[in-house]
């Protein structure tokens, strides 16, 4: 027994959708242009009297016998004109799953514009979606915050599971290069090999900031860059003159340790001076 759609049952509709005994009866044009699959199977598929509905009006009609009609009825919501449905994280799995097997690639770019917007509040699961659907530039944003909290999300393995084994290794990677960072900077701060400060002053000021991020718990990536950028003696003239002409040294060898450092894209495009920066892994081939 089958039961039309509460929403997407068209009357002048002439195809019809079926999942889970739910049907949909839709009109072509909006699948055609909406969906490279849609528009192939229209244009080199022609029903045979067994793919027609049985009703007094027949239309060409196809089972979907995989979908939801939950999610068929969603991605139906989202394409039509005279409704609307807001991607969130309930659904934007189930909504790139559909636009990756339908080749939809106005729902793509919703779901890739919702997780640009909001992988702060889920990076781990935005991470996910991003190695799995091929989306560098959330994969890259959202790897920011996990480096950034690496103890917050590797305290739990469970936390850490929905990711790849690959993506973990690199993770995994990046943090360790930045623990050998620290103490790399220690060690060489420590000995007088580094910064080549001559005034005693800004020398005890920079010791005391590597003596104060160089010890446990370890200090998240972005406050320990933001600190070591931050070391100011502005009030003796003295050092206020060598740290301005070694500004872009200490920062090369800042970069020498722990490797390049970005901003959130987000806050960059917003060209604001108070950013912070961070760790990163990128997407491979």
């Amino acid at each position: 027994m089958y039961t039309r759609s509460d929403i997407h049952y068209y009357a002048d509709g002439d195809f019809e959708m079926v999942a889970e005994n739910i049907v949909f009866r839709v009109h072509k044009t909006i699948l055609f242009y909406a969906s490279a699959f849609f528009e192939t199977m229209f244009s080199n598929v022609r029903p045979t009297e067994s793919d027609m509905s049985s009703d007094p009006f027949p239309v060409p009609r196809l089972y979907l016998p995989n979908e939801k009609a939950e999610n068929l009825g969603k991605l139906l919501t989202f394409l039509y004109p005279n409704t609307y449905f807001e991607i969130s994280w309930d659904d934007v799995s189930d909504f790139l799953y559909l636009a990756d097997k339908y080749l939809i690639e106005k729902l793509r770019k919703a779901c890739e514009a919702f997780l640009c917007r909001g992988f702060y509040d889920e990076p781990l699961q935005a991470l996910k979606l991003a190695e799995k659907y091929r989306i560098a530039s959330v994969y890259k944003e959202s790897s920011k915050l996990v480096l950034n909290n690496f103890e917050h999300f590797f305290h739990n393995a469970a936390e850490t599971s929905v990711i790849s084994p690959l993506t973990i290794i690199k993770l995994k990677v990046s943090r360790q290069e930045y623990i050998e960072g620290l103490n790399r900077l220690y060690s060489r701060t420590v000995d007088r090999e580094f910064p080549p400060l001559s005034s005693e002053h800004l020398r005890s000021k920079f010791e005391e900031c590597v003596k104060d991020i160089c010890t446990f718990p370890i200090p998240n990536p972005s406050d320990v860059w933001s600190q070591l950028h931050a070391v100011d003696c502005s009030r003796h003239f003295e050092c206020r003159e060598e740290l301005r002409r070694l500004k872009g040294f200490i920062h090369e060898k800042i970069v020498e340790f722990f490797g390049e450092y970005e901003t959130l894209a987000a806050r960059k495009s917003m060209n604001v001076d108070d950013v912070a920066y961070y760790p990163f892994i990128e997407l491979g081939e």
